[in-house]
């Protein structure tokens, strides 16, 4: 063998050997970069679903809060009808005034707006319309300004 060649040979095995020793560290920074990326992307996921669930929690706490807030309103307008005598012929007809205040359930007590009552008969929702009707069209007493009874 010539002395060129064993020269060359050294050089080309030189060569790989610098290869492997750079090139080794750094695939394996690159596989760790892109480990650390991929665990960064699923914190970053499970940290936003947490938020998202933990904002539909709050909206839904505010919500029902806001419900409370207009029951206690609706109650507080209900108590200052009372104490100003406007709806005496409700006191009248009960036996106790927890009847007056549970006869006087809203929406949010039991069913929402226009869905029907619950085991009931067409014929008794017709009936309840009815009612209505006639307590629109029944004559007001001008003295007092409340419906008058037949």
């Amino acid at each position: 063998m010539s002395v060129g060649l064993i020269v060359a040979i050294v050089v080309v095995v030189v060569v790989l050997i610098a290869l492997v020793i750079f090139a080794i560290p750094r695939a394996r920074r690159a596989r760790e970069q892109r480990q650390l990326e991929e665990r960064r992307g699923a914190v970053v996921d499970r940290h936003r679903q947490e938020a998202q669930d933990r904002q539909a929690k709050a909206e839904l706490a505010e919500s029902e809060a806001a419900r409370q807030r207009a029951e206690a309103d609706l109650h507080q307008a209900r108590a200052n009808v009372h104490e100003r005598g406007l709806a005496d012929d409700a006191l009248r007809n009960a036996d106790s005034p927890e009847e007056v205040v549970e006869r006087r359930q809203t929406f949010a007590d039991g069913q929402r707006p226009g869905e029907e009552h619950p085991a009931e008969e067409p014929a008794a929702a017709d009936e309840r319309a009815a009612t209505a009707d006639e307590r629109e069209a029944a004559p007001i007493d001008p003295t007092t300004r409340r419906p008058t009874r037949s």
